[in-house]
């Protein structure tokens, strides 16, 4: 039997068992309704909803910057298998798949495959944290991963392989560059976190600068861009002054203070909350608005918090700064002292992988350094860590000196007699990477025994939609968080208008965050509109029964589920 054949299989074997196991995870976890439905994922269906009547979208409602590739991929799902929360999420387990897929095929070419299977294993599971990301249909951050980690893939195999004179070699090579630069526009389009990343990507095709000058690869490239930007240019084209894409998010960009006071308060919340929460910590996570159930179910932070946090940072930097010294050693031990000469392949190879290295570890501290210093990280560090997902594309390069190590120590071990100092280096390595699988299977675990609570969160929203139901009720004013997850959940039948009462500062109804106007005129334009209000907000009440008072309308107040009352104006005939 042919020993290589054995081993490719026995890898594709294990790929594809790890693959299944990931998919299997999601899909059951989404099933089940974990994590929490909110209003932001009900506006991403709403979107899949009018996709699928025929509309055509292209940027989240109410936004001005952010794609709905998600909803479109919801679209697909709602036609095959029904409108649920569960189909929309099924578009995110794809891109989950499309994200793992790439990750793959990145560290393979980068450093060997088994450690892309080792980085796989990781990513199957991982914490509570993770998963609600991957699978939460809010828009943007599963693309990002995705569009970023096949765009660095894209241009490694570029750097790594060169161009021949068979027709068709240079073909391929032309698709890839296409194919690049729609990778690029696509992740541009569906969320600008993903920057940092197109920057790094980018350097990778500097390897292929002769191509992109002198052999018309740029216009592929440039082909690439417009094709995958199509949805972003359109929009820009009409959005009305100051809604365009640029300006929107520069009105956004948040402002802190230079002030040592500032720095340290940014410093801590990065690497005590934000860091380790994005990153896979699989036991203290927090948000700061507890009734979204942001991160899962639960709000896991406690005393120990801070401190088991700050170690999992400390472990994080050194891991940092030893890979950068590695790639960084063994680039100074081929080329320095510097002099000109030409490449040869291993040389040439050798540059090649040692700086995409280095790039993704630049690509976290550009993904850091800008959340470090945003407003973001003082007012929610818990909640605003996602804005660090892209941390995930770099993570195998922290990873990779202690599967390196361990090799070393492994063949050291067989082929020489082992010292002290080889077999403590050995068992450190070894122990470590076990240790990362554990947590990453772990904070799978953890999550799982949470399905029994998510079963009973979505038992009572099935008690709201039947409540709302059997009250015929179809025009709403209610709280954000509660309509557009009805007006998604329900469908066209019920029209819910966001509502909140500010108070005391202005003692007015606030209808300014609605995401989908047509929605809003409807409710206005009907007097008898019902208004959904948690039992214990006493001043909403009081102003909506001041309101109908004088309006000279009659009304009801009565229970739809425990936790709201509704107040619904009473028609005469």
């Amino acid at each position: 039997m042919n020993t290589r054949k054995f081993r490719v299989n026995w890898q594709s074997a294990t790929l594809l068992v790890l693959f299944c196991l990931a998919i299997a995870l999601r899909v059951f976890l989404a099933y089940q309704n974990w994590p929490l439905p909110n209003s932001d994922e009900g506006t991403m269906g709403l979107i899949g909803m009018h996709i699928r009547q025929g509309k055509h979208p292209v940027i989240y409602y109410d936004q001005d910057y952010m794609g709905v590739l998600q909803a479109y991929l919801g679209a697909v799902f709602f036609t095959l298998f029904g409108r649920s929360v569960f189909t929309l999420r099924l578009g995110m387990v794809t891109l989950f798949v499309g994200f793992l897929l790439s990750m793959y095929l990145l560290i393979r070419q980068l450093y060997a495959r088994r450690f892309a299977l080792f980085i796989v294993a990781i990513f199957s599971f991982g914490s509570a944290a993770m998963l609600s990301r991957q699978l939460i249909a809010i828009g943007g951050y599963p693309e990002t991963v995705f569009f970023a980690t096949l765009s660095l893939a894209l241009g490694l195999r570029l750097a790594l392989t060169t161009p021949d004179g068979e027709l068709w070699q240079r073909a391929r090579r032309y698709g890839l560059f296409f194919l690049w630069g729609i990778t690029v526009s696509l992740g541009i389009w569906s969320n600008t976190l993903i920057l940092p990343w197109v920057a790094c990507s980018s350097l990778l095709l500097l390897f292929s600068w002769r191509e992109l000058i002198f052999k018309a690869a740029m216009v592929a490239v440039i082909a690439g861009l417009l094709v995958g930007g199509a949805p972003l240019i359109v929009y820009n084209i009409h959005a009305p002054i100051h809604h365009d894409t640029i300006s929107v998010l520069l009105s956004q960009l948040g402002h802190a203070p230079l002030t040592l006071h500032t720095l340290k308060a940014q410093f801590q919340n990065t690497f005590t909350i934000s860091l380790p929460i994005m990153s896979g910590s699989p036991i203290c996570y927090k948000s700061e608005y507890s009734f979204l159930q942001y991160w899962g179910f639960g709000n896991y932070w406690h005393s120990y918090c801070a401190t088991t946090n700050s170690i999992w940072s400390t472990g994080f930097i050194i891991l940092t700064a030893t890979a950068t010294g590695m790639a960084c050693w063994t680039l100074a031990k081929h080329f320095f002292p510097l002099h000109l000469h030409t490449l040869s392949a291993k040389e040439r190879s050798v540059l090649i992988i040692n700086c995409a290295r280095l790039i993704l570890i630049l690509g976290i501290v550009a993904t850091i350094l800008p959340y470090l210093r945003s407003s973001s990280v003082l007012s929610g560090p818990g909640q605003n860590a996602r804005y660090l997902i892209g941390v995930w594309i770099g993570l195998p390069a922290l990873v990779w000196p202690l599967w390196s190590g361990a090799n070393y120590y492994i063949r050291t071990v067989a082929t020489h007699p082992a010292g002290l100092p080889g077999k403590i280096g050995a068992a450190f390595c070894l122990s470590s990477l076990a240790l990362l699988l554990f947590i990453s299977m772990y904070g799978s675990y953890r999550t799982l025994l949470q399905v029994p609570v998510a079963q009973e969160a979505m038992h009572n929203e099935q008690e709201l939609i039947q409540s709302l139901q059997s009250h015929k009720l179809h025009h709403l004013y209610a709280d954000y968080w509660i309509c557009y997850r009805i007006n998604f959940e329900m469908g066209p039948s019920v029209n819910c208008a966001s509502a909140h009462y500010e108070y005391p500062r202005r003692r007015v109804f606030d209808y300014s965050n609605n995401k989908y106007a047509p929605y809003l005129k409807a409710v206005l334009s009907d007097p008898y509109a019902t208004y959904l209000l948690n039992q214990n907000n006493k001043v909403a009440l009081l102003a909506v029964e001041k309101k109908f008072k004088n309006e000279h309308f009659s009304y009801q107040i009565y229970s739809v589920i425990p936790e709201l009352l509704a107040v619904q104006p009473i028609k005469h005939t």
